[in-house]
């Protein structure tokens, strides 16, 4: 393979996978892509540890990087693969040779399982021989102080070594993969992964099959409803789509039909989650729109949410409207009386009734704001859509 089509296919990979790479001389200088680097260069501690046909692997706790060295129009190069960010950390920017690397714009995010899949992918495309497991060797290099993390690492290798060629051998990282490429919305990686689940996944929750994969079912809805909702869809919405979902479950007679409708209702949730604009929005401002959908039957005040975001009030209204490009208190009003108009037509409720529930000063409160957001009074809104809501 000569330069111009090894550095084609860095290109090609990296826009596939968001995995960044850097080809390098003997000498450690970088030559493709082109990077300035200071005197001390970062990158020669790794080079230097890589000797003959091996791939080194760097576990940093929040992200990973790899390292082979291979022949290159009779030279010898090294490829620096990463930084890769690990599934699960919620870290979302790093400062690797001095420049910012953005989640989901610069870099993407792997279990140390699928990156290691994929160093292998590159050591036999660019030294063009493959490359054995025994020829990877990973080193954990967390803070010094942080003799936790190391352990936690050191436990999740063994626990892998132990357990990897068992029947048993559970989908954790492939179920984390399955929930990031959802929030992402990459249906194409979701088949991918719900595939190599149901080649993995063979713990049973059941002596009866159908039972234990409506058991895991139940499960995955659980946590994938509780993902939507961080990720800024409406309380009410995703439990809704959550509760539909389950009770489908008693049309569901045989294996094969559990399994498609579990993928089905992956795809449902990834059409609710990226139907919301909130799903792009700050963990600030989901925070406060879940509080708010989760409290409308109570007083929610700028104190309420400055307290459970530990944020200052004037920084919290600032960001909401910044992002929003509504008011806070524009919000919790919007969404009472969105409360105030099912209520109005799927109940008998009084006015009054209505009023305090929602928790607004007094009826007369209430009706000035239902008129406010709605341009209308509640008795002209039910008396205009009553009917319509009976038929």
């Amino acid at each position: 393979m000569n330069k111009t089509t090894l550095t084609t296919a860095m290109d090609l990979l990296y826009r596939k996978y968001l995995i960044p790479m850097i080809l390098l001389d003997q000498e450690g200088t970088p030559l493709y892509p082109p990077l300035t680097l200071t005197a001390k260069n970062p990158l020669k501690h790794y080079l230097e540890e890589t000797n003959g046909p091996v791939a080194n692997l760097y576990h940093f706790g929040k992200y990973m990087l790899g390292c082979f060295a291979f022949q290159l129009a009779g030279k010898t190069c090294y490829m620096v693969i990463g930084p890769c960010g690990v599934i699960g950390t919620p870290d979302t920017s790093y400062l690797f040779l001095e420049h910012e690397y953005h989640y989901n714009v610069h870099y993407s995010k792997e279990d140390k399982y699928s990156f290691e899949e994929y160093i292998q992918l590159l050591y036999t495309l660019f030294a063009e021989q493959p490359l054995a497991k025994e020829q990877i060797h990973w080193h954990y290099q967390t803070e010094s102080h942080d003799r936790s993390m190391q352990t936690d690492l050191s436990l999740e290798t063994n626990l892998y070594e132990r357990r990897v060629h068992e029947a048993t051998f559970d989908s954790y990282h492939f179920e984390l993969r399955y929930l990031d490429y959802i929030k992402r919305n990459e249906p194409e990686k979701v088949v991918w992964v719900f595939n190599k689940m149901k080649e993995t996944y063979s713990v049973s929750l059941s002596p009866h099959e159908l039972e234990g994969l409506k058991l895991k079912f139940s499960a995955f809805v659980a946590v994938v409803t509780r993902m939507s909702i961080d990720e800024g869809v409406p309380v009410n919405q995703a439990f809704g789509l959550s509760d539909s979902l389950i009770q489908g479950l008693v049309y569901i007679h045989s294996a094969e039909e559990c399994l498609r409708y579990i993928k089905e209702a992956t795809y449902r949730f990834m059409e609710l989650l990226h139907s919301y604009p909130l799903a792009q929005k700050s963990l600030l401002v989901k925070t406060i729109v879940n509080y708010v959908d989760s409290h409308l039957y109570e007083k929610v005040t700028i104190d309420d949410l400055a307290a459970i975001t530990q944020k200052h009030k004037t920084h919290l209204c600032n960001q909401f409207k910044k992002e929003m490009n509504k008011t806070i208190h524009s919000y919790i009003q919007g969404r009472k009386i969105s409360e105030a108009k099912h209520l109005l037509l799927f109940t008998d409720f009084s006015y009054e009734k209505i009023s305090t529930q929602l928790a607004f000063a007094n009826q007369s409160h209430f009706i000035r704001n239902f008129k406010a957001v709605t341009g209308q009074t509640p008795k002209e809104f039910k008396e205009k859509h009553y009917a319509h809501a009976l038929s």
